[in-house]
């Protein structure tokens, strides 16, 4: 069954460290103004051929990124979007920490630590609503939790 794209949630939470989840009442739904999130993952491969094989080359993958790209309009009264935004100007790693909770559209968790890059909150044309956009980038493997119904 299709399922549309908004059924998908997306929420972030303050990072105080890597391996303590914050509560469930702590996450803030992305979602206010934000017509666009996307699936910008990248995978690093090669392709290699062995001697034990056929002479064909075949495609190693070495590692994933998995990355989430976001586009709306800034609200500053919003808390997802004052957390993200708050973070422009840090010029730290740790500072750019959050959590990253996704709710699949199938009732799969995806959650893991995240950074917040190339943060826009307040820009654009002078008879356009400021923009808010960025990315969020998982810093591991998120952690994957089978929705209950499976």
């Amino acid at each position: 069954m299709r399922q549309k794209n908004a059924k998908r949630r997306h929420f972030v939470a303050p990072w105080t460290s890597d391996d303590k989840k914050p509560a469930e009442e702590d996450y803030l739904p992305l979602a206010k103004w934000i017509p666009t999130i996307e699936d910008d993952s990248d995978e690093d491969t090669d392709d290699v051929g062995y001697y034990d094989g056929d002479g064909n080359t075949e495609t190693i993958l070495n590692g994933r990124s998995e990355k989430w790209n976001f586009e709306g309009t800034y609200d500053p009264d919003d808390k997802a979007q004052a957390l993200i935004a708050g973070m422009k100007r840090v010029q730290t790693d740790d500072g750019r920490k959050l959590w990253h909770k996704i709710i699949e559209t199938d009732g799969e968790t995806v959650e893991g630590v995240a950074k917040a890059m190339e943060i826009k909150a307040g820009s654009g044309d002078a008879t356009d609503y400021e923009e808010f956009s960025g990315h969020l980038d998982y810093i591991r493997a998120p952690e994957v939790t089978p929705s209950a119904s499976k």
